[in-house]
C-alpha cells in the first residue's frame, strides 16, 4: 500500500470547518458499511445529522481515526469512554471500505487505537467490540489481538403490512 497513514480526525465545529469534507467522508463510509451489514439505508445519516452527536461529548467522551490510502478516507475507528473516572470501560469501533478489506488496515487502525487508548486514557482493562459472526475477517483481528467472545446479538426487523 503506498502513502496510507492513520491519523486522529478533528471533528469540525460547523459545516465550514476544514476538516468538514473528512467528516462528510465517514459519514458516507459509515453509512456504506451500516446499510451493508444491515441490508438497509434506514440506519443512514448524513454527516449534518451525525455532527451533534460528535460535538456534544461532556457525558460520552470519544474519538475518531482514520485510515487514508493516497489522502482517501478508506476506514475509521471509533472509541468511546465514560466520564466517570472509577469507569474502566471503554468501546471500540472499526469500519472498513469493501475495496480496503482483507489488507491489515482493520488491524492496523484497532492497534493503533488500544495503544492510543492505553497511553491516553489508562485505567480501561476492559474494552468492548462489535462484530457480526459473517464478519469474519474483523473476528479474525479481533481474536489475534485477544478479544474474546463475551455474548452474540443480532438484529431484528418487523415490516407492518400496508392495509388494503
Amino acid at each position: 500500500m503506498s502513502d496510507f497513514s492513520i491519523d486522529e480526525l478533528v471533528i469540525p465545529s460547523t459545516p465550514h470547518a476544514p476538516s468538514w469534507p473528512d467528516f462528510v467522508a465517514v459519514a458516507a463510509l459509515r453509512n456504506h458499511v451500516e446499510a451493508e451489514g444491515f441490508g438497509t439505508n434506514a440506519l443512514n445519516y448524513s454527516a449534518a445529522e451525525l455532527l451533534p452527536g460528535w460535538l456534544n461529548t461532556k457525558y460520552d467522551p470519544k474519538r475518531m481515526f482514520v485510515a487514508r490510502v493516497e489522502g482517501t478516507v478508506v476506514a475509521r475507528a471509533t472509541y468511546e469512554t465514560l466520564l466517570d473516572a472509577n469507569d474502566d470501560h471503554a468501546w471500540l469501533g472499526v469500519q472498513v471500505l469493501p475495496a480496503w478489506r482483507r489488507c491489515d488496515i482493520g488491524m492496523l487502525l484497532k492497534t493503533a487505537n488500544l495503544e492510543y487508548l492505553a497511553q491516553e486514557s489508562p485505567g480501561h482493562p476492559s474494552v468492548t467490540t462489535f462484530n457480526a459472526e459473517e464478519n469474519r475477517h474483523m473476528l479474525v483481528v479481533n481474536e489475534a489481538l485477544g478479544f474474546v467472545p463475551m455474548g452474540y446479538e443480532g438484529a431484528w426487523k418487523r415490516v407492518v403490512p400496508a392495509e388494503k
